[in-house]
């Protein structure tokens, strides 16, 4: 495979964690899971540390741990939702040797996966939907900056695999 380092971003409730869980897997290649190591290193939770500290100073780490992920090789990486929101994470991701890859879903699929998943401090509002619609709209023209964009709606985990590998395997 001509890539060795792969990162896969979107909206929460996109299904990259399941998808770069499944590609490891596939590729060999080392998992990487942002917002997992987040909690590790700062060992509290995200939604705790947005209310103790705020979305800026998560954003600052994020931007730390995307640095240190991206300075290795052989890797699946599940990028947090914002990570696309700040100049220096676009430059790694879009413009190094990582290829990135957009998971895509509607708002209605989304909001579907995750209404009932209250560790989500973005969308601990009054509604949610709404608030998902919002936060798509901000960060799309992110997100669209990828090299490859897959719609996640009405498919299998393992038709998403295959997807990417397809694509993967073509650019040997």
């Amino acid at each position: 495979m001509k890539y060795n380092k792969i990162a896969l971003i979107g909206m929460m409730g996109c299904g990259k964690s399941t998808i770069a869980k499944l590609l490891a897997i596939e590729t060999k290649y080392n998992l990487f899971e942002a917002d997992e190591i987040f909690e590790k290193e700062n060992a509290i939770k995200i939604k705790d540390f947005f209310k103790q500290f705020g979305e800026k100073k998560f954003r600052e780490i994020e931007t730390k741990i995307l640095k240190k992920i991206s300075s290795c090789d052989n890797f699946i990486l599940s990028c947090g939702g914002g990570v696309v929101l700040a100049n220096e994470n676009r430059d790694i991701l879009f413009n190094s040797d990582i290829f990135t890859i957009y998971l895509k879903a509607e708002v209605n699929s989304i909001y579907e996966r995750i209404k009932n998943d209250f560790n989500r401090p973005l969308l601990l509002v009054d509604n949610p939907k709404n608030e998902i619609e919002k936060i798509l709209l901000e960060r799309e023209k992110y997100y669209n900056l990828a090299n490859l964009k897959i719609n996640t709606d009405n498919k299998s985990v393992d038709d998403i695999k295959k997807e990417i590998l397809d694509v993967l395997w073509k650019k040997l």
